[in-house]
């Protein structure tokens, strides 16, 4: 294999983005390794050799045609048009965090102004079909998060992870986005802008090479990467199956927190954050606060509050039991069951901080839905 005399790199690093191109992962890796000591002895072995490492024959062959197809040169240009670099295991720059993980990539290409690894960390991912209240959580968690200095790590998706990374971004915290295709592949497309924000800020990853496109089983692989970056994971509202329980799965089989939103019973989009919750899969925060605390995280002057934090006024008052807590959305049900609407105007706020007031306090018996949109204090 000829290397590019024009670009500064590990010598090694043609021969790992080879095998990387050939489909390798980090199961045939470790098998190379184990055997021939480094990457490039392991190409520049024969075929029968290689076999014996106990690579499928699948992959072998996948070997043997990339020898004769791949150049190294095109590879290394690829990486510099698209101002990237790939960091492999042998890097001292590869995030330590995700060096942990069972089934680490070998190799992770990277785009942006910062780096991939950060002291503070935690993902966050939930639905993509996001309710009003999922959304003023994710703002409100973030919010937080980002003022602490935490970096934020997101699947660049719709809904809550679009929120994620632009809250990071407003906040001047950094933010990473982990896609399921090459660096290149922005997925949706009508992410682009924001992708163009974040490689500012923070970076882009990815463990495909430039030009893989995003495929449909692509997604729950790449969220072994997402947790496997972050500290901790948090989720807000997810459906049962969704992606974000992919996430927090692996962020269990990683040994790394997880912690979840609790959402209204009667939403679909909190079924499986829920769910985590009842089964201790993930402890509940209901206030940043709370998550910082359960982090050592400082905490700073700057969160903006729900209602006069309806979280915090849930805990304080435990309940279904006890007087009407000066709430304004709860003493605004006083006089007896009410749309949202008129709960809104009566407390004198916002019909989307009203609704995630409700729902809150829903899940913890102090209000009851009595019909459509329409609640009465429990």
């Amino acid at each position: 294999m000829r290397e590019s005399p024009a670009v500064t790199h590990h010598p090694e690093l043609p021969y790992w983005l080879a095998l990387r191109r050939a489909g390798l992962g980090s199961t045939n890796f470790a098998l190379l390794l184990a055997r021939f000591g480094t990457v490039d002895a392991a190409w520049n072995a024969p075929a029968s050799s290689v076999a014996a490492a106990g690579i499928d024959p699948q992959y072998l062959r996948s070997i043997t045609k990339a020898k004769s197809t791949f150049d190294p040169d095109r590879e290394l240009l690829l990486l510099e048009q698209h101002q990237a670099r790939a960091l492999t295991w042998l890097d001292a720059n590869y995030p330590a965090n995700l060096r942990e993980i069972p089934q680490s990539p070998p190799v992770i290409f990277v785009r942006g102004s910062a780096g991939p690894q950060f002291e503070q960390a935690v993902a966050v991912v939930g639905t993509r079909h996001v309710t009003p209240y999922g959304r003023q959580a994710a703002e409100h968690f973030c919010e937080t998060l980002a003022s602490a200095g935490v970096a934020i790590i997101s699947g660049l998706a719709r809904g809550v992870d679009a929120i994620a990374h632009r809250v990071a971004l407003e906040r001047g915290a950094p933010t990473v986005a982990v896609l399921a295709g090459g660096i290149d592949q922005v997925y949706p497309r009508e992410n682009a802008g924001l992708a163009e924000r974040i490689l500012q800020q923070g970076c882009l990853v990815s463990e495909y090479p430039v030009g893989i496109p995003a495929r449909r089983d692509y997604f729950p692989r790449r969220n072994r990467i997402l947790s496997g970056l972050a500290r901790a994971t948090l989720l807000i509202e997810a459906g049962e199956g969704s992606g974000a329980l992919h996430t927090a799965n692996w962020a269990f089989e990683q040994g790394r927190d997880v912690f979840a939103v609790p959402g209204s019973i009667f939403s679909r989009q909190s079924q499986g954050t829920n769910q985590l919750i009842r089964e201790n899969t993930a402890k509940l925060v209901a206030t940043p606060d709370q998550l910082c605390q359960e982090l050592n995280l400082l905490t700073t002057a700057s969160q903006l509050p729900l209602t006069r934090e309806p979280m915090a006024a849930l805990q304080e008052h435990g309940g279904a039991s006890g007087p009407v807590p000066e709430d304004p959305v709860l003493r605004a049900l006083a006089p007896g069951p009410r749309h949202v609407d008129e709960v809104a105007r009566a407390a004198g706020l916002p019909v989307a901080q009203v609704s995630s007031a409700l729902q809150l306090f829903e899940l913890t018996g102090r209000v009851r839905q009595t019909g459509p949109m329409t609640y009465a204090l429990a």
